[in-house]
This record gives structure tokens, C-alpha cells and sequence, in this order.
């Protein structure tokens, strides 16, 4: 237990690097909305929404892969060994999630970003799959 702890630690995140990530999806989304007529933007709130959950991941878990999708919302990727899980913002204070077991287990659901009870039990799953 005391080694994984060691092992997750030293692949945490820091709030520079969420935010650098988050600036390259915006300026990204910008480029793309001024160019394309089929994409929806990202509200600011989505951006705003998907700090404030990386603030509550930042110290359990390492960096998700972040990326936008062309239907207006911000989405976190992590592809620990033994699965896949997500999570995904739109800026209507909802988290939509998922984890996604080799074994064909899964996860998933919709919660406000406030429910601190739903969300926890996810977060507890996320760090149970880099263990």
C-alpha cells in the first residue's frame, strides 16, 4: 500500500499544468469556431466548471488527457491498465462519467458538480483503478 501511494504521488498534476491544458482547448475551440460553422463553442463556465473538479482531483489522482468535443463540452480522459474512464463537462453544473472495466464492468452516470456524495464515489473508483 505504501509503495502505490509513493507510485501515485510522484505522477500527480499540478493546478499550471491543468490550466495550461485547459488554455490550449480554448484557444484551440476559438481557432476551430472561426473557421467552422459546425461546431459549438465551449461556455466559459464549462472551462470554469472543469477547474474546479480538477481542484478536487489534483492531489488523488495523475493528469487526465483533456480534450474538447464538438457538441460545446470539455472532456477528461484516463486509460489506467485495467480500463478506460471519463468524465465530461458542458458548463450546466452536471458531470457526466464513466469508468469502463477489460472485464465489461462499468461505471457511469450524471451528477451535479456539487453532489460531493456521487462524485466522491467516483473519484474512489478512479483512484482504485491506478492502484
Amino acid at each position: 500500500m505504501e509503495h502505490t501511494q509513493k507510485v501515485l504521488s510522484t505522477n500527480l498534476f499540478s493546478l499550471e499544468d491543468a490550466l495550461r491544458e485547459l488554455e490550449d482547448i480554448r484557444e484551440e475551440v476559438e481557432e476551430t469556431c472561426a473557421v467552422a460553422d459546425n461546431v459549438i463553442a465551449v461556455p466559459e463556465l464549462a472551462y470554469k466548471e472543469t477547474l474546479c473538479l480538477l481542484k478536487q482531483l489534483q492531489h488523488d489522482l495523475p493528469l487526465p488527457d483533456m480534450m474538447w468535443a464538438e457538441d460545446g463540452g470539455i472532456g477528461l480522459e484516463w486509460r489506467p491498465g485495467s480500463g478506460i474512464a471519463t468524465m465530461s463537462l458542458y458548463g450546466d453544473n452536471l458531470v457526466i462519467y464513466g469508468a469502463f472495466f477489460n472485464d465489461k464492468r462499468e461505471v457511469n452516470g450524471i451528477c451535479s458538480l456539487s453532489d460531493t456524495i456521487l462524485l466522491e464515489g467516483f473519484i474512489t473508483t478512479l483512484k482504485n483503478l491506478f492502484q
